[in-house]
């Protein structure tokens, strides 16, 4: 009995070790996080995520992917810009519903952090992962 549990134990460790020296790539997202909002009123803003643009090469647009919790029936409007601590941009909208992309200004060659804030659509919170 104690070598089946000492066994059980033992594969266990090993999988959860395995599992993050082997695990599967992440997907292609730099940084990923989640921001709430109130029904008719933005929620605060999140400053989770930073990102430095290259010097040449740039488009002058950083993409952001949001989407609202699976299984439920939120709905929301996002927005985002880059952070400024004199003069911020103005809240560029990544649009409304449950899942989107949208872009937001990003000068080349800048370093900051991205803001985003969300409103619910509906009489109950909503509750957005976005990533860049």
């Amino acid at each position: 009995m104690r070598k089946t549990a000492t066994a059980l134990m033992m594969t266990a460790l090993l999988s959860l070790l395995s599992a993050s020296f082997f695990a599967a790539p992440a997907s292609a997202a730099i940084c990923k996080s989640r921001t709430s909002g109130f029904p008719g009123k933005w929620g605060p803003v999140s400053k989770e995520c930073s990102y430095t643009s290259p010097a040449s090469g740039w488009d002058g647009k950083l993409r952001i992917t949001w989407n609202v919790q699976e299984s439920t029936n939120q709905y929301a409007c996002v927005a985002a810009r880059m952070s400024k601590a004199k003069n911020p941009d103005k809240w560029q909208s990544l649009g409304c519903g449950t899942l989107g992309t949208g872009e937001i200004k990003w000068p080349k060659n800048t370093a900051s952090m991205v803001e985003v804030r969300v409103r619910s659509g509906n009489a109950h919170m909503a509750n957005v992962d976005y990533s860049i």
